[in-house]
């Protein structure tokens, strides 16, 4: 791993940096990643589909007032994902109107910074798999935009699969809504809030965005909600969970909700923490799955293990390899 003095410098000598659930699991499976996206700042845009998409159903579910605020619904079909990576990244490079009018050059460059289409033995042909009559609705709507572009076949998707939850009655129990009597339902609910913690003796703190929590203040709970959309199955959802380390997350939204409750209330160590993800399927399958308290336990401490971890890697400043594997732990 080549590092950049300078940078690392910027880095360090900005505000504390707060570890989103994103950030935080690149610096736990690839560091020199870590290193490259937050450090150098040289993050990829992302445009799948399928992140873009459970954004839309978020939204669709807990925002609906703000689809127009965050999206830009583009007439007809959007291109595959490796065209709108590359019309994303030329959007930074020019203020072309149409694709058209895009010169060779700029084009060429943002195929060869994603290394697309490379395979191609002549300019020519890299440039027609762009510049086409049906990429050119898409790039008009990115060009001028600065919120994720989605069409109309995603939106009628995410909508089907958004009614699919509000029309689940286990479900929408978990998202009722907050009484305007506190005296006689003193319950408060929260949806897409952010939260933060500066995490104590720590060189850096966690953020994030809570899909939604729920606090009931006579039964002294606290409810916390993550909506996942997958692609596959929710029989498989276990694994995935595992597979996308999405026990972290899951730790550190309870982390940022607990420490930010007890702010506001003072008995907060007897209130009780549940966990749910509210999982929707390909399939329109929607199920809540609870975290046992074993198992939040299990994942509280597993949090800890990466804090511990994330700041062998802040202090020392050294990024080339997994911490486990610094400290000699990984024996075959």
């Amino acid at each position: 791993m080549i590092r950049n003095i300078e940078k690392e410098e910027q880095f360090y000598s900005n505000d504390k940096f707060k570890f989103s659930y994103s950030s935080l699991n690149k610096l736990l499976f690839s560091p020199s990643l870590f290193y490259k996206d937050y450090i150098l700042n040289d993050r990829e845009v992302r445009t799948d589909k399928h992140l873009v998409e459970g954004k839309l159903v978020h939204c669709l579910v807990f925002e609906p007032e703000k689809l127009d605020e965050k999206f830009n619904i583009v007439p007809g079909k959007s291109p595959s994902d490796n065209i709108r990576k590359v019309l994303k990244d030329m959007s930074f490079h020019t203020d072309a109107e149409t694709l058209a009018a895009c010169d060779d050059e700029t084009i060429l460059d943002s195929l060869k910074n994603l290394n697309l289409f490379q395979s191609l033995k002549v300019d020519e042909s890299r440039i027609a798999k762009v510049r086409t009559e049906d990429n050119e609705p898409y790039w008009k709507f990115l060009s001028n935009s600065n919120v994720d572009v989605v069409d109309q076949d995603a939106l009628l998707r995410c909508k089907d699969q958004a009614e699919n939850i509000k029309s689940n009655s286990d479900v929408m129990a978990i998202f009722e809504e907050s009484q305007t009597d506190f005296e006689l339902d003193p319950i408060e609910t929260h949806a897409e809030r952010y939260l933060s913690s500066t995490l104590t003796n720590m060189p850096f703190g966690l953020h994030g965005y809570i899909d939604y929590y729920k606090v009931n203040h006579t039964d002294k709970t606290i409810t916390i909600c993550d909506l996942k959309t997958t692609g596959k199955t929710i029989a498989d959802f276990k694994e995935t969970v595992e597979f996308y380390n999405y026990w972290l997350q899951a730790a550190i939204y309870s982390k940022l909700v607990y420490e930010n409750m007890s702010k506001e209330v003072e008995d907060i160590d007897s209130y009780k923490i549940f966990f749910k993800f509210v999982v929707v399927d390909k399939y329109g399958q929607v199920y809540p799955f609870d975290v046992t308290d074993e198992t939040l336990n299990k994942w509280a401490m597993g949090l800890l293990n990466v804090i511990k971890a994330a700041e062998f890697h802040y202090n020392e400043r050294n990024y080339s390899l997994p911490y486990e594997f610094l400290a000699g732990k990984v024996k075959l």
